[in-house]
């Protein structure tokens, strides 16, 4: 039983100490602009978001009964607002990690507008999504955008 209490506490301490604070929306952009100098963003409209479940998500919600329920979405990008180039769909995930780390933004719905901050090679490359948020909310914490999102 010790062992079992051991491994169980292996476990939990580095999740409790990954994210002791929750960064605002404005502390993770104003980080975009500063280490990713050529950060794309788009305004997109979700078309798919769904819960993901496998075995990893399954065993995580398991042991820590608290974690939030990963969810993945695709959009399609209406407007390009910085960058030269996009893939026509972006795809990303949410959801991963403990409230403690996880903003919480709840799994949008079909026509939902968002803002996503990527980089990518060119236009058909895998684009690697940085940050998204809902469109309400990146008015709000991205100042530099603010009068060119719609």
């Amino acid at each position: 039983m010790a062992i079992l209490a051991l491994v169980v506490a292996g476990m939990i301490a580095p999740a409790a100490n990954a994210c002791r604070v929750v960064r605002s929306p404005e502390q993770r952009i104003s980080d975009i602009y500063i280490s990713q100098p050529d950060i794309r963003i788009a305004q997109v409209s979700i078309i798919e978001a769904r819960h993901l479940s496998n075995d990893m998500v399954r065993e995580v919600n398991r042991v820590f009964p608290d974690s939030l329920m990963p969810w993945r979405a695709t959009a399609s990008v209406s407007e390009l607002i910085v960058g030269d180039e996009s893939p026509e769909l972006l795809i990303f995930d949410r959801g991963w990690g403990s409230p403690a780390c996880d903003d919480g933004t709840k799994k949008p719905d079909p026509g939902d507008k968002w803002v996503v901050y990527f980089v990518s090679a060119h236009s058909i490359a895998e684009a690697d999504v940085i940050e998204s948020y809902p469109l309400s909310v990146a008015r709000r914490a991205d100042r530099r955008l603010a009068e060119k999102l719609r």
